[in-house]
Order: structure tokens, then C-alpha cells, then sequence
């Protein structure tokens, strides 16, 4: 075993964000008002809502990805019918998830296994997430440190459980399926894309709640050291 390759959100960062608060919307069409932009609350949720999901249309394929900078690109365009610079788009972008974010930290396991794990192995990011949210956030939290490569869905625009995902992870480490552990939180995304290529998968299940998993499961990342050492 010559890696270790986590999901992101749900196994190692502990999040909850609401979409749906309208509040949001009204702020976001306060900030625009002073770029001379003009959306009522109401238009904005409608149209980040509706170019979402016709981007997620467009790309082929049952796990294809948006990258929600194309969104709120557009959604600007749209409002200020010029190209705006790409600063603002991702300002725009970021004050929509700090607006959206509710909880947002580590869990307790995740830093220590990161410890325990770095200089030995090999580590790695492989989730579903925006870059233009995640990026920062992984810094935020001080990880991108433990980090030998990220690989974010919106970046290739394709989601898990696509094995395609995970092999630009194998791809950028330079390893084998075989030699790189998938430790993920989710029975449906997180296990058949790295079983297609081979990949040993585990679960970390701190509520003790997936019973049935086709995949070992562990209540603590600390586990994983162990878990490698007896396993592989």
C-alpha cells in the first residue's frame, strides 16, 4: 500500500450548507446592485437553480459534472450584458457559499490520521466538490498540506462514482489501483468507481448506522493505520 486517498466532505470535513434559505439570494442581490446589476431575490435563486441544472444536462454520461463558476459567470453576463472579470466571479461564487455555509470544521479523527499518515504514504483528495468553494476551504482548514494531489469533480467534470475520477487521482501519484486505499463515507458514490479499477475501498461510519456495506467498515479514521497494516 502505497497511498491513501480520502473524500472530502462527509469523511474528513464536517459541513452542512442550505441553498434553499432565501436569504441568501437577497443579499447576493444587494451585492450586485453595486456593480449596476439588477436581480430581484426571486430571479437569482431561479436562474442559479435553473443553469445548475442545465449544465448538469449537457455533459453526457450518468455522473457528469457542473463547475459552478460557469454558473454564476454566466448569471453575470447575463445581468451586466458584458464579460465580467474573473475576480468577481469568484467573489460572487464565495459570498454565495459563506452565505450558504451553517457548519463547517474537521471532525475530531480527521487531523490526527492525517499525522499519522503523512511521510508514510502517499495522500489524496478524490471528491465531489466545487473547486471554486473547496479550494479555499481546504487551505482554510490547513490541509492542503497533507496533500500530494486533489482531485475535484467540477475541475473534470465528472462525479463519483465514475471510475474516471479516481484514475486521475492513481494517474497524478503515479501508483496502482491495488496500491492506493479509498476511504470514503457513502455506499453508493464512494465504492464501485475505485472497485472498477481495482482499488480496496473502506468506509468510515461514525454513527455505526451502514450495516449493510459492501465494504469494511471503521467508527474512527484513526483505525486506518492499523487497518493497513493488518490488511495489505
Amino acid at each position: 500500500m502505497q497511498a491513501v486517498l480520502f473524500d472530502l466532505y462527509g469523511t474528513l470535513v464536517d459541513i452542512w450548507t442550505d441553498e434553499w434559505d432565501f436569504s441568501t439570494y437577497h443579499i447576493l442581490s444587494q451585492f450586485l446592485s453595486y456593480y449596476e446589476i439588477y436581480y430581484r431575490p426571486e430571479q437569482l435563486a431561479a436562474k442559479y437553480q435553473e443553469k445548475t441544472a442545465e449544465k448538469m444536462m449537457a455533459y453526457p454520461g450518468p455522473f457528469g459534472e457542473v463547475d459552478v463558476f460557469q454558473v454564476f459567470e454566466e448569471i453575470l453576463v447575463e445581468g451586466w450584458r458584458k464579460q465580467p472579470e474573473r475576480s468577481l466571479v469568484v467573489w460572487l461564487a464565495r459570498l454565495f457559499r459563506s452565505l450558504t455555509r451553517r457548519r463547517f470544521g474537521l471532525f475530531a479523527d480527521s487531523r490526527p490520521v492525517l499525522e499519522a499518515l503523512n511521510g508514510d504514504f502517499l495522500l489524496g483528495v478524490v471528491s465531489d466538490a466545487q473547486w471554486v468553494f473547496s479550494e479555499p476551504e481546504i487551505r482554510m482548514l490547513d490541509l492542503n498540506k497533507y496533500f500530494d494531489t486533489v482531485v475535484l469533480s467540477s475541475r473534470y467534470f465528472i462525479r463519483k462514482p465514475d471510475p474516471q475520477i479516481y484514475a486521475h487521482a492513481l494517474r497524478a501519484l503515479r501508483v496502482e489501483p491495488a496500491e492506493a486505499l479509498y476511504v470514503g463515507n457513502d455506499p453508493e458514490a464512494d465504492v464501485t468507481g475505485p472497485q472498477a479499477i481495482g482499488m480496496p475501498v473502506i468506509l468510515i461510519d461514525r454513527g455505526d448506522c451502514l450495516h449493510h456495506a459492501p465494504v469494511p467498515r471503521i467508527r474512527d479514521l484513526r483505525e486506518i493505520p492499523e487497518y493497513i497494516r493488518t490488511h495489505f
